[in-house]
């Protein structure tokens, strides 16, 4: 018989795919489990336990019963919700609660404001009073781009807003965006339009026949405020005549001419809810590029994107004018406004903008860059870079340490949009390769920056209703993924002021919820301080039998009432309530190296473990509970120490591919930094390799 000692001292790769478990020669093999949930980790090399998620809000109903008593009647949010930051300035950061109007559960479409995790605003009404024009149907393919204090918010069935951060954190403000030159575009309208003067107010603009017709009506077919740019001047419709065939119009800028122009030669406004067989559409995507305001992929335009002038984000005007003696002229200069359509050998609908070094520009079936130092409307060049196309919905691209993040249109795979030096133009690598079970149906990415001060970044995906958590270190190569289960759903992440934040769906409904930096290990928790062995008011957890920590130990399951009460066997001066997790770290299947060869017994015993720990206070491993406490004076009334150091376990089991289990199924901490494990087997019965 013989005697062999299997250490893995570093678990950064994480959970890798099944594929991996035959190369066991690989180091990805020998930092890899097949397991890792519940876990985040350490770039030293070690998994820590996550911490859980705090109860924030709810939409919460307060009323008076019989008796006096005040109830609380826990609202949720609509699972469809986005979460949005608003980031302002240095200390002034903000979650935008999106909320779209149901007509199924007679719900008005809202925007709920938060600051530090508290409610400040809730903004239900939009332009002049109306509601919000965001639905279950348009709500994932909003797009937003900030400056200062205003943000732009963007979708193709909606007009621009902006939303506007007055001069406190309670003052907000909604309106239409408002250009100062609209963006034009060609349609190719199959009509003539002739202008009855070539300046004034109040002039005609007449159509050569019917097949495009001017509609007073309201929308989706209404021309009333359009811009039309003919004869090099520019006309605003102010009505429309009965006949529909004739518009009324003031000169903004004056025309050359009044000569019938063709349909190839005049042009629109380019957003618009006009009908869809007349053109318009709004856009799909926004960015601010070098100091230029930029839209892309309306209805009509997928393709096109749209450039205001440098320095002057809501004007939009393709030319400076030059005025000498009797001529007016308009010239194209650098700073200028431009529109460009990308040429490409199939339909790529833009749907997400970067600005990085270029403007990056992601569609449904490719990645492309616009160069340019600065770009200009005579320099503007978009090549196509890589074939993989962009999730549709939230899933938009995140920067990370100078690489493109995105979730590739399968779902299944998270890339990085990069330089490449050495064939001089830009890739799509994966991360997901080496971990390609981890990934099924990727609906958003965030970006959490040095989380609880790990020295490292991770990167957080929305899938099936867990979240997948990637710690990345891009200059250290190192890449790891983990899986973060919980009581529900996770719908929606949001990354502010370095916090995570989470729309989350449990039992009693949909919340939003914050990743705690603390010690504490339940999920919807909720914390009081005052010394009490009665409470109420557990929003978000009435009717369900929960965990608790009372005092820094393991007090016994409680069951919350409808109204939000429960009871504790004794006091305590520090209590947290909420869903417990388990964290699981199963190793791959240990294979043991004899001289140059890899082998494994088809009948190895498990003999012991030995564990390196840090700061833990609970632990099994195949099961076997570790102890992390003796008994002795005093000890069993006081919290749990942290336990630095290793622990040996006796384990039992025979395998041919021995494996080993570390969970933890209490809501304390346990950091594990190496693992070894010892064996016995027959030394006649190798399977080289």
């Amino acid at each position: 018989m013989g005697i062999q000692r299997y250490t893995q001292t570093t678990f950064t790769q994480g959970e890798v795919g099944s594929f991996i478990k035959g190369r066991a020669e690989l180091g990805i093999y020998r930092a890899g489990l097949e397991t890792c949930e519940n876990f985040i980790l350490l770039p030293q090399g070690g998994i820590d336990r996550r911490r859980g998620f705090e109860f924030i809000s709810a939409n919460l109903d307060t009323s008076t019963l019989a008796d006096g008593s005040t109830d609380v009647t826990t609202g949720s949010f609509h699972t469809q919700s986005r979460l949005i930051p608003f980031k302002f300035g240095d200390g002034q950061e903000y979650v935008l609660v999106v909320e779209p109007a149901d007509t199924t559960i007679s719900t008005q479409a809202k925007i709920h404001v938060y600051y530090t995790g508290s409610r400040v605003a809730v903004l239900t009404n939009g332009v002049d009073g109306n509601s919000f024009n965001i639905t279950t149907s348009n709500i994932a393919d909003i797009r937003v781009a900030q400056t200062f204090d205003v943000m732009i918010m963007v979708e193709e069935t909606m007009p621009p807003l902006q939303i506007v951060r007055g001069t406190s954190h309670t003052d907000w403000a909604v309106s239409d965006l408002n250009f100062d030159f609209y963006p034009m575009v060609n349609f190719s309208f199959a009509t003539t339009l002739t202008p009855s003067a070539k300046t004034g107010t109040g002039i005609n603009l007449t159509l050569s026949d019917g097949n495009y017709t001017w509609i007073q009506d309201n929308f989706p077919n209404g021309h009333v405020g359009a811009h039309v740019r003919l004869n090099a001047g520019l006309c605003k419709i102010t009505s429309i005549n009965s006949d529909s065939v004739t518009a009324v119009a003031d000169v903004i800028e004056d025309l050359a001419d009044t000569v019938a122009s063709t349909g190839n030669e005049w042009e629109l406004t380019a957003f618009s809810n006009f009908d869809s067989t007349i053109g318009g559409g709004y856009p799909r995507s926004i960015s601010f590029h070098q100091n230029r305001l930029i839209f892309g992929g309306s209805r009509d335009k997928p393709q096109t994107i749209f450039a205001s002038q440098s320095g002057d984000f809501f004007n939009f005007k393709p030319t400076t004018r030059v005025v000498s003696g009797s001529d007016t002229t308009g010239e194209v200069t650098d700073d200028a406004g431009f529109v460009f359509t990308i040429a490409s050998d199939e339909l790529n609908i833009i749907k997400h903008f970067v600005s990085q070094q270029a403007l990056f520009i992601f569609t449904t079936d490719g990645e492309f860059d616009m160069s340019g130092e600065p770009v200009t409307p005579t320099n503007v060049l978009i090549r196509q870079q890589t074939r993989y196309g962009i999730k549709a919905g939230t899933a938009e691209p995140k920067v990370v340490d100078n690489e493109t993040m995105f979730i590739d249109k399968s779902g299944k795979q998270l890339r990085a949009f990069v330089y490449n030096f050495n064939t001089d133009a830009f890739s799509a690598k994966n991360y997901s390769l080496v971990h390609h079970t981890m990934l099924s149906n990727a609906t958003q990415i965030e970006y959490l920056k040095n989380y609880k001060d790990t020295n490292t970044n991770y990167v957080v995906v929305v899938n099936n209703g867990d979240l997948c958590v990637m710690g990345v270190n891009v200059e250290r190569d190192v890449v790891g993924w983990s899986r973060w289960t919980t009581e529900g759903s996770f719908l929606q992440v949001c990354e502010v002021d370095d916090s995570l934040y989470a729309l989350v769906t449990r039992a009693n409904g949909t919340f939003l919820e914050r990743l705690t930096t603390e010690d504490i290990f339940l999920d919807c928790f909720l914390s009081s301080s005052s010394t009490a062995s009665t409470y109420a008011g557990a929003n978000g957890l009435q009717s369900q039998t929960v965990s608790v920590l009372a005092d820094g130990t393991v007090h016994a399951d409680v069951t919350v009432n409808a109204k939000g009460n429960f009871s504790l066997t004794r006091t305590s001066p520090s209590t947290q309530i909420g869903y417990n997790y388990t964290s699981t770290a199963k190793t791959l299947p240990i294979t043991f190296q004899v001289g140059n060869s890899l082998v494994s017994g088809e009948r190895i015993r498990k003999m012991f473990a030995e564990l390196q720990f840090y700061n833990s206070k609970s632990a099994k491993v195949d099961g076997r509970v570790v102890p992390f406490r003796f008994l002795g004076n005093n000890l069993l009334d006081n919290p749990i120490t942290g336990f630095n150091g290793i622990k040996r376990i006796r384990l039992n089991g025979i395998a041919q591919q021995p494996q080993v289990t570390v969970t933890v199924d209490e809501p304390l901490p346990m950091t594990l930094l190496s693992l070894s494990t010892e064996c016995k087997f027959s030394t006649g019965k190798f399977q080289q390799r």
